[in-house]
């Protein structure tokens, strides 16, 4: 073996090793600089084979040279004429150029006439195979316009922690199969029931509501018809918790009083809801969590 064939064995080795370990050290500026300007073109230029095979597009007319038989010559040979005539031919979406997020890529698409988001939505598990990702997410900021948001791998994988929230009555419990924080926001939506099979997770969930719930100024009252596994670890932070019925009973004519208590409170001032009381009259915000709902 030459020297000049080693040297350049050497080299190739050597980036190969490199690009391993940058893509292994620190995927995002991986994806950034190389995964995904390489994807980008893939995609695009994949797009009518893949609409077409996920049967995303539609037939429509168009004037096109057509090549078609003319008459023969003394010699026997055919001679071919161009012809330019309508032809039907198969129209794929248009899609904008592919923008890079941090666990894959999005792009937009212009839907075709008598298209809806669910029929991307159906094709969706056939385009993530098409384009060899994880999975593809669809979503519709408006009529005619469809997003395919893409994830490269899995990011639930491995979930790390999220800081504790700033704002009231906000709590990231989790994170979303997209890879977004999953935020659950108490002032927008007061009421949530968490419903599921058995190991579904619904604990899970209760739990990380009480420890995103615990440092904020809020009161926490809890029922726990599980013998009160759930919640009494957390009791030296709870207001109150009820883990039988006699329990949950007391309890919760305590919680009428203090809910008419503050409807009277919101009638007297002209408010709707205790945010619309001024600071020096707002009372703490309660919130309820309840465990094993069936046997309440």
């Amino acid at each position: 073996m030459s020297d000049s064939l080693r040297l350049v064995l050497g080299v190739l080795a050597a980036a190969a090793a490199g690009l391993w370990a940058w893509r292994r050290w620190h995927y995002p500026s991986f994806w950034l600089v190389l995964g995904y300007p390489l994807m980008a073109l893939s995609v695009r230029a994949s797009w009518r084979k893949v609409a077409l095979g996920c049967g995303l597009t539609k037939k429509r007319q168009r004037w096109w040279f057509t090549t078609v038989p003319g008459l023969i010559s003394s010699t026997g040979i055919v001679r071919v004429k161009r012809r330019f005539q309508r032809v039907a031919v198969d129209t794929k979406p248009f899609m904008w150029l592919p923008k890079p997020t941090r666990y894959g890529w999005c792009v937009t698409i212009h839907t075709l006439e008598g298209q809806i988001p669910g029929d991307y939505a159906d094709a969706a598990e056939r385009l993530a195979h098409s384009w060899g990702v994880h999975a593809v997410r669809v979503s519709s900021p408006r009529p005619g316009r469809v997003v395919l948001a893409a994830t490269m791998r899995d990011p639930l994988v491995k979930v790390d922690p999220f800081p504790a929230s700033t704002e009231l009555l906000k709590v990231t419990v989790g994170r979303l199969e997209t890879g977004g924080p999953w935020v659950i926001d108490f002032r927008t939506v007061p009421h949530w029931m968490n419903a599921g099979a058995t190991q579904s997770g619904k604990s899970n969930l209760a739990n990380a509501l009480v420890q995103g719930l615990a440092p904020q100024p809020v009161a926490l009252v809890g029922f726990d018809l599980k013998g009160g596994v759930e919640f009494t670890p957390y009791s030296p932070r709870l207001s109150a918790l009820a883990t039988t019925r006699r329990e949950c009973v007391v309890l919760l004519e305590d919680l009428e009083e203090l809910m008419a208590d503050r409807m009277t409170l919101c009638r007297t001032t002209g408010a709707r809801n205790i945010w619309q009381l001024p600071d020096d009259l707002r009372p703490v915000p309660i919130v309820v969590l309840v465990d094993e709902l069936a046997e309440l």
